[in-house]
C-alpha cells in the first residue's frame, strides 16, 4: 500500500544531550503512550552526490521487518519549521523501488541520476515518539531521536526532537517548542540528519555563516520585504549560535553580533510600520549585551595586539601580560555564555519566529488591529517606501557628518550608527536600485564604518586594558602609549577621508 504526504510540516529542535532524560520526564505526564523503535537508514545519492545539491533526499529506513523508502524535496525552512514535499511507502527490500514512487516523486530524479544512485551514509538513532491530541483536534507528532550519523570512519551525534504536524496549524508547534526550549535550553534546527550526513561524507566542519545577500521585488508589499529582512538577519544569528555556545573560534561571536546588529537595523527602518513587541525587543538587547564584551576582548587580544608584539623589546614580559589578557578573554567569553544560556537564546528564536508567522505586527503593541494608515503602508508595494527609507537615511548621515574635524568622540560614534544604519539598509535594498554607481556608494558606506569602527577599537582597547592593567605588567602601559600615538591627526584625516567619499558618492535612488 502506498502512502503519499504531499507536504510535511515539522518543527525540530536540537536537544542538550544530558536534557533527554528530563524531555521524556516531561512527556510522561502527558499520559500518551510512547513508541520506541529502533531505526537504521541508508542515504541514497550519486557519487558527486547530485541529489544533494538539489536539496534532494532519498533514503531506505528498516523499521521491525519492514522497509520504507521516502523522498524529500527542498523546502521552506525557518527557525526550526520545516515545509516540503514527502513521498513515503513500503517496499520490500533494501534499495529504492522507483515502480512504487508516484509520477510526481520520480519527476524529481531523472533516470539518468537513478542508475547511478549508491548509499553514501547512514543514521542509527532510538526514536521514541508520542502522539499528541487536543480538544480542537490539533494533532502533533513528538518524536526524540538519539544516536548517530555515520559515513565510512567519521561519526557525529544526534540527539533532537521532531515536531510533526498531523492536523491542525503550524502555531500550535511553536507553542510547544517554546516551552521546552525556555526549559531545557534547545535551540531550532533548520540542519536535517540527511544534510549532516552529507557534509560528514565530503568531511566538512561546521563554519561561521556570514549574512547573504537578500533578492528582492520592488512589486512586494512592505510587510513582505520586512519578514523576509528579518528571516534573513534571524538565520544568520540561529545557524552561528551552536559555534558561540561551544566553539573556540571566535568569528562564530563576531557574525552572530553582526546578525543581531543587522536585525536592529532593519526593525528601526521598519519601526513605524511594522512594530515589534516589546518582548522581543527587550531579548535582543540581552543577548547583544551578551555577545559585546566578549567580542571587545577577541578584538584586542586577537587583532590590536599582534600588529605591536614585533616592537615590545621583552618577549617574555610580552607574553606574560598576553596571558593575563587572555585569562581575562576567557572570563568574558564563559560569562557571555552563560548570559546566552541566561537569555534562552533558542526561545526566543522560536519567538520571533512565532511572531511572523502569525504577521504579528497587525496588532498594535497595546492590543486591538494597527490603525488603518500603517495597514495601508504595510500593503505598499516596496519600492517607493525602500526609496524614502534609503533618502531619509542619507540625509541623517550628511547631518551627522557635519563639521567631522570638529566632532567630539560621541559625536563621530553617532556617525558611525548613522553609516552603519544606512549601509544595512543600501544592502537590504541593493537589488532594487543595482547598479555601479550604488556599488560605489555602499563601498564608501564600509570604508567609512571601517574606519571610524577602528577608533572606537582602539578607544575600548584602552578602557579594556585600563580595567586589566595591574595584571599585565609593563606591557599594559606601553600598548596604551602605542593606542596614544595611533590616534593622531592622520587617524582622524584617515576617517575624514571615507567620510566625504561617503557622501560624495551617494546614489541616486529615485533611478530603479
Amino acid at each position: 500500500m502506498t502512502t503519499s504526504h504531499p507536504v510535511e510540516i515539522e518543527l525540530k529542535l536540537a536537544l542538550p544531550p544530558q536534557q533527554a532524560a528530563t524531555f521524556i520526564k516531561l512527556m510522561a505526564r502527558r499520559r500518551s503512550v510512547p513508541a520506541q523503535q529502533a531505526l537504521r537508514t541508508r542515504y541514497f545519492d550519486t557519487p558527486d552526490f547530485a541529489l544533494s545539491a538539489q536539496g534532494i533526499a532519498l533514503r531506505v529506513r528498516r523499521v521491525g521487518r519492514r522497509w520504507l523508502q521516502t523522498l524529500k524535496t527542498e523546502g521552506e525552512r525557518r527557525g526550526g519549521l520545516s515545509q516540503r514535499a514527502e513521498y513515503e511507502m513500503a517496499i520490500t527490500r533494501g534499495t529504492p523501488d522507483w515502480s512504487r514512487f508516484p509520477a510526481e516523486a520520480q519527476a524529481w530524479v531523472p533516470e539518468v541520476l537513478r542508475a547511478q544512485l549508491v548509499p553514501v551514509f547512514e543514521t542509527d538513532f532510538s526514536r521514541t515518539a508520542w502522539q499528541l491530541v487536543d480538544k480542537r483536534g490539533t494533532a502533533i507528532e513528538v518524536a526524540l531521536d538519539v544516536g548517530e550519523v555515520r559515513a565510512g570512519a567519521c561519526r557525529q551525534p544526534i540527539c533532537e526532537i521532531e515536531l510533526e504536524l498531523k492536523a491542525g496549524q503550524p502555531d500550535a508547534l511553536f507553542e510547544l517548542a517554546q516551552g521546552w526550549a525556555q526549559r531545557l535550553d534547545c535551540l531550532p534546527l533548520d540542519i536535517s540528519k540527511a544534510e549532516r550526513g552529507v557534509r560528514l561524507a565530503h568531511d566538512q566542519n561546521p563554519e561561521p555563516v556570514k549574512s547573504v545577500s537578500l533578492v528582492l521585488d520592488g512589486r512586494m508589499s512592505v510587510e513582505d520585504s520586512f519578514a523576509a529582512i528579518v528571516q534573513s538577519c534571524l538565520a544568520q544569528f540561529q545557524a552561528n549560535l551552536p559555534g558561540v555556545l561551544e566553539s573556540d573560534d571566535i568569528e562564530y561571536v563576531h557574525q552572530a553580533r553582526v546578525a543581531l546588529r543587522r536585525l536592529r537595523a532593519a526593525l528601526r527602518l521598519y519601526r513605524r510600520v511594522c512594530v515589534s513587541p516589546d518582548d522581543l525587543m527587550e531579548g535582543l538587547r540581552a543577548l547583544t549585551g551578551a555577545l559585546g564584551p566578549a567580542r571587545d576582548w577577541d578584538v584586542l587580544c586577537s587583532e590590536t595586539l599582534p600588529p605591536i608584539a614585533p616592537h615590545y623589546p621583552d618577549t617574555a614580559a610580552w607574553q606574560q601580560g598576553c596571558a593575563a589578557l587572555e585569562a581575562h578573554r576567557a572570563g568574558a567569553r564563559a560569562t557571555m555564555q552563560t548570559d546566552l544560556l541566561q537569555a534562552h537564546a533558542g526561545a526566543w528564536l522560536l519567538a520571533f519566529q512565532r511572531w511572523l508567522l502569525q504577521r504579528g505586527w497587525h496588532s498594535s503593541p497595546a492590543g486591538g488591529g494597527a490603525p488603518e494608515a500603517q495597514r495601508f503602508v504595510q500593503l505598499s508595494p516596496l519600492l517607493a517606501w525602500a526609496r524614502q527609507a534609503l533618502h531619509k537615511g542619507q540625509r541623517r548621515v550628511e547631518l551627522a557628518a557635519r563639521d567631522f574635524a570638529h566632532l567630539q568622540p560621541l559625536q563621530r560614534h553617532a556617525l558611525r550608527i548613522a553609516i552603519k544604519r544606512q549601509r544595512y539598509a543600501v544592502e537590504f535594498f541593493q537589488t532594487l536600485f543595482a547598479g555601479p554607481r550604488l556599488a560605489r556608494s555602499l563601498e564608501a558606506l564600509r570604508n567609512a564604518q571601517d574606519s571610524l569602527g577602528r577608533a572606537r577599537d582602539m578607544h575600548m582597547a584602552g578602557e579594556l586594558l585600563t580595567a586589566a592593567q595591574a595584571n599585565t605588567g609593563p606591557m599594559g602601559p606601553f600598548v596604551m602609549g602605542w593606542l596614544a600615538a595611533r590616534q593622531t591627526d592622520a587617524t582622524q584625516d584617515e576617517s575624514a577621508g571615507h567620510v566625504r567619499e561617503c557622501l560624495k558618492l551617494k546614489p541616486d535612488f529615485d533611478k530603479a
